[in-house]
């Protein structure tokens, strides 16, 4: 016989069911009492068996064609009894083969968060499997239904919370065959419906013999009933014999709560429903009538994280099955307001912050709490009200041209108000500081070590040195000069500078920040947009102008010591030969490079500004004995190769010094090794050494190459603070290398000397000529 549900129906499956053996229907239609006794037939065979338990009078209670399952009786006698019903048929008890069953649960009181399980396949008094659990739900006053292939404990949970006082159709299979594995659905309409199987190991199950109840002491307060059970050998004659095929809407066994909340909590609005295919059930929530996104996706909980006055209206959900039949949940209201408490400040909010001199500085707060907030900032106890100020009645304050003497540095806060109150927020110290005064030196160390690009361009730094070219380098209202200290030289560039033209020898204190252009280091201010920055012309002194340090032709395959030592520096070439640019004339509308050469061949550019009118149109002489000017570079900032780029800056003509120095009166000392010495007139130039193998001639340049050493330039580079310089001469017959090197600032002893080589740029190579002794 097949048993009418009340509440719910389940819909006629869409295909005919194939029907193998049904076991058995069991609508438990026996007289109110203890199963095993009023379970008889009019044959007078009874249809239930203990295989557990302590007979309890009252134990397996039938109550109204329901069989109870709970842990004790009225009375608190304990329920001991597990009992099962046999599968009679011939088949189904000597054929190891897949089997199902199907009932309706109704839980009235919940089961305890451990699950425990109270029916399953019955195999003998110690063996059950499929045994399927009953345990606490995740929204509150919910339970759920669990499946183990063998286990006491539950394995896999059915991801559908249920609701107490309604009937579910519960369906399981057992695989003895194949998976060894039990599968369990709820209120399913085929068997491809949503559903859970167990992974717990269970090996050679043996054939079932029965369907199984159980009652327990861990079951605690947990009750509820079992009816319309079915065993057979498919879903469809399962399920089918124990709810109605005809098609039903769901219902909600839950509708949301109405309710208070303030602005910022965290919502969970909550609905059950119950219907024909638990699992595949969607769900749609309306505010107001209108469908809105729910951020749980396809749920019946409907999550707001965090609250707004606009969030208030009434909620309901519209649940339907995979039939298109659906149901509306019962309108709940959430009102939405605010709090009635004063407001909060973050910690450490607003925080302290310094400002060097004319910058602006930055003061904010963050606060929280119901609206409106107001905001009253304080300096010193007083309400802002200096010129410089801006931003009073709001969370940020704004203080421009920030100094120690303007009222602009010092102590302040934010009382911050709502209608239920104010916060006092902790004191913020404005500081003004000074751009630290550097060397040109140290700013040159402020760069990457690949490209040599500045690496911070927004703290100011100020310097103090001589002013190194004649005349402004940059058009435009620009300023672009180059100025060097007792350590280096750099470019200073002025934006909006066109009325700063400094002097040649003029000594200027220089505020700015770093930057690289064409890969030349400059020390850049902005007046206009940032007050941090000035120049000011202190004084004027030709006979400051720094010495110029004599530079080879091939200096810049030293790229480290060019770029920390030499690049900005006033330098000097010399014996420069200008080749097909002898008698040229210097442009007056463009610039001028033009390429030179020493006696050896080597090549180096020689730069001239079309603006500076003590260059323009004077004629290149074919030979000087010496070229001074200050070494910078035109590449790009990421060109490679990166020595590449480099000329000299020539602003004055009378720099190109075509007059012969004094004669070199020389001498020869020794007997068997000769030493040619000379006074050096002038004392920076360098000279030319020609060598032969016979009096007569032929004579020759050595080749003489030059090396520095710091510690910038070691693979991987290190912070040594020592330095060296080095000459080595190549006779002209190739067979002698002479070597001269001067080295200080080892903080310990010397331990060897040698010549590496031959590698590239920026590679270790091996010791070539190891060198015997060390000098101290």
């Amino acid at each position: 016989m097949k048993s009418i549900l009340l509440t719910l129906a389940l819909s006629l499956l869409t295909t005919a069911a194939v029907r193998a053996e049904l076991f058995y229907y069991e609508g438990f239609n026996y007289v109110n009492g203890s199963i095993i006794y009023t379970g008889t037939n009019v044959d007078g065979t009874t249809n239930w068996f203990r295989h557990s338990g302590t007979a309890n009078p009252s134990d397996s209670v039938v109550a109204n064609n329901k069989l109870q399952v709970s842990a004790s009786s009225p009375g608190a006698l304990p329920r001991t009894d597990d009992v099962n019903r046999p599968f009679t048929s011939v088949t189904s008890t000597n054929t190891t083969q897949v089997v199902f069953a199907s009932f309706t649960v109704n839980c009235t009181n919940l089961p305890p968060a451990v699950g425990t399980y109270f029916a399953h396949f019955f195999i003998s008094t110690t063996t059950f499997h499929g045994r399927v659990f009953a345990q606490a739900g995740t929204l509150p006053g919910t339970w759920r239904l669990g499946i183990s292939g063998a286990a006491g404990t539950v394995n896999k949970v059915y991801p559908a919370d249920l609701s107490t006082n309604v009937d579910y159709q519960v369906t399981v299979q057992w695989d003895p065959v194949t998976t060894f594995a039990a599968t369990l659905w709820v209120n399913p309409i085929a068997s491809t419906d949503p559903s859970v199987t167990s992974a717990d190991a269970v090996t050679a199950p043996p054939t079932v013999k029965g369907y199984g109840i159980r009652q327990g002491g861990s079951f605690g307060s947990f009750f509820c009933t079992l009816s319309n059970l079915a065993a057979a050998t498919t879903f469809e004659e399962a399920s089918t014999n124990v709810w109605s095929t005809n098609a039903v809407s769901p219902i909600i066994v839950r509708s949301s709560a109405a309710g208070t909340n303030f602005a910022g909590d965290a919502v969970n609005l909550i609905a059950l429903a119950a219907g024909q295919g638990q699992g595949s059930l969607i769900y749609q929530w309306q505010k107001d009538g209108v469908d809105v996104s729910n951020p749980n996706g396809n749920s019946n909980v409907f999550n707001i994280a965090s609250a707004a006055i606009s969030d208030t209206g009434n909620y309901q959900m519209i649940t339907t099955t995979p039939f298109g039949l659906s149901v509306t949940s019962t309108p709940a209201f959430r009102w939405v307001t605010n709090a009635p408490v004063p407001p909060t400040i973050s910690p450490q909010t607003p925080s302290s912050t310094t400002a060097y001199f004319h910058q602006t500085a930055t003061l904010h707060v963050v606060a929280s709490g119901p609206p409106t907030l107001s905001y009253a900032w304080y300096y010193t106890n007083a309400p802002v009200s200096h010129a410089n100020v801006s931003g009073d009645g709001t969370d940020t304050l704004t203080i421009t041209d920030v100094t120690a003497t303007n009222d602009t540095a010092g102590a302040y806060y934010v009382v911050v108000s709502n209608p239920y109150g104010s916060k006092t927020s902790t004191v913020a110290t404005v500081t003004a500081l000074a751009p630290p005064a550097v060397s040109v030196a140290y700013l040159r160390t402020l760069v990457d070590p690949v490209n040599y690009n500045a690496t911070n361009s927004s703290l100011p730094f100020q310097v103090t040195g001589t002013v190194t070219t004649l005349t402004n380098l940059t058009t435009g209202n620009t300023s672009s000069y180059f100025l060097q200290d007792s350590t280096a030289g750099i470019n200073i560039f002025a934006t909006f500078g066109s009325a700063f033209r400094p002097a040649l020898g003029d000594v200027v204190a220089f505020i700015g920040v770093l930057s690289s252009f064409n890969s030349t280091l400059e020390l850049a201010a902005d007046t206009v947009n940032n007050l941090a920055t000035s120049y000011t012309v202190l004084s004027n002194d030709l006979a400051s102008l720094p010495a110029p340090k004599v530079i080879p032709f091939n200096i810049t395959n030293s790229l480290a010591y060019v770029e920390n030592s030499i690049e900005g520096s006033v330098v000097m070439l010399t014996n420069v030969f200008f080749g097909t640019n002898a008698g040229n004339l210097i442009s007056t509308n463009a610039n001028t490079v033009a390429t030179v050469t020493n006696g050896a061949g080597e090549t180096f550019n020689v730069f001239f500004s079309f603006q500076d009118q003590d260059t323009a149109n004077q004629t290149l002489p074919a030979f000087a004995w010496s070229v001074l000017g200050v070494l910078n570079q035109n590449l790009g900032n990421a060109a490679t190769p990166r020595n590449a780029g480099y000329q000299l800056v020539v602003t004055r003509f009378s720099d190109i010094v075509t007059d012969a120095p004094p004669a070199v009166t020389s001498s020869l000392s020794g007997s068997s090794s000769k030493v040619l010495s000379w006074t050096a007139v002038p004392y920076n130039y360098s000279y030319s050494v020609l060598t032969a193998t016979n009096v007569d001639g032929p004579y020759v340049p050595e080749s003489r190459f030059q090396a520095t050493m710091l510690g910038v330039g070691e693979v991987p580079a290190t912070v040594s603070t020592a330095t060296g310089f080095g000459t080595v001469a190549l006779s002209p017959d190739q067979s002698t290398i002479t070597m001269n090197m001067s080295f200080s600032g080892l903080t310990s002893p010397a331990t060897a000397a040698h010549i590496h080589g031959p590698g590239a740029v920026g590679v270790n190579a091996g010791v070539l000529f190891p060198l015997s002794g060390v000098p101290a």
